[in-house]
């Protein structure tokens, strides 16, 4: 028994010197057929990558709607679940949902995500650019000075969407955010752009606010000037309020206001 033990042992560092001087192994069809005999007992190796499993939660964070496994470099691909009276929204890497999962990258391990469902309500708010620059509309708003006709995004007649849009010339170095008045309630800022960048050139940029500001509280800086229409989509049915901060009363609780799911899209023209 030991010659045969030792036997298999130069046999496992024979291979192991091979491969690292090939700089290859067997390929996955020969791998599947290798067997290692190490102190007398067969192995047979192992060819294929284990996966990583995802479990998929409801939008309560805790039931669990399916658990999959995704082999390692592969990406999520799952059918959309459905909820009665809502929308799915997408994946979210949190049970807060304010960051989407990217279904784009590649899994490289286990990890838990979050269904986004949101329910239609009418939005009966009006909202407003605020913020200052050398355009006209936003040098006129002076951070939310004047919040008139100019500033103000037109809502859609769409009776199934709440879209707010507006179309404007914005300079390089204006900064601005969208909220529903002079006091900057229900501000919906950089961290709800949907993207600040369009086939590689950046449009938008964020400008942190003072401390560590959220990003969705962040002014969004302009890039690139040149006319843009903005449209703003809201779920006033999921909107939450941050009542753990410090400054939270009920008196001011729509400085407080955010969404997961109100998002910011633009279009572009060169001016």
């Amino acid at each position: 028994m030991k010659r045969k033990a030792m036997f298999g042992v130069l046999m496992a560092m024979s291979l192991s010197s091979m491969v690292a001087f090939t700089g290859c192994g067997p390929t996955k069809e020969a791998a599947t057929e290798v067997e290692t005999e190490v102190a007398g007992e067969t192995v047979a190796a192992d060819s294929e990558t284990e996966g990583h499993t995802i479990t998929l939660y409801d939008m309560d964070g805790t039931t669990v709607l399916d658990t999959v496994t995704v082999a390692d470099g592969e990406t999520l691909s799952v059918e959309d679940p459905t909820k009665d009276g809502y929308t799915f929204m997408g994946w979210y890497i949190s049970a807060e949902r304010n960051r989407q999962y990217d279904a784009t990258k590649a899994v490289t391990g286990d990890m838990d995500l979050y269904a986004g469902f949101a329910s239609y309500q009418e939005d009966t708010r009006s909202f407003y650019l605020v913020g200052a620059g050398e355009s006209e509309v936003l040098a006129e708003s002076n951070w939310g000075a004047v919040v008139g006709e100019a500033q103000q995004l037109v809502k859609s007649d769409n009776a199934e969407a709440n879209e707010y849009s507006i179309t404007l010339e914005l300079a390089e170095g204006d900064q601005f955010q969208i909220a529903t008045n002079a006091s900057w309630e229900d501000q919906r800022g950089y961290g709800y752009l949907a993207s600040d960048n369009m086939d590689g050139t950046f449009y938008f940029k964020c400008a942190s606010g003072l401390g560590d500001a959220d990003p969705k509280k962040s002014n969004i800086e302009v890039v690139k000037a040149g006319t843009y229409t903005l449209t703003l989509t809201t779920y006033p049915a999921e909107d939450v309020y941050d009542t753990e901060n410090e400054y939270y009363t009920e008196e001011t609780k729509e400085n407080f206001n955010m969404n997961p799911y109100d998002s910011i899209t633009w279009t572009y023209e060169a001016q």
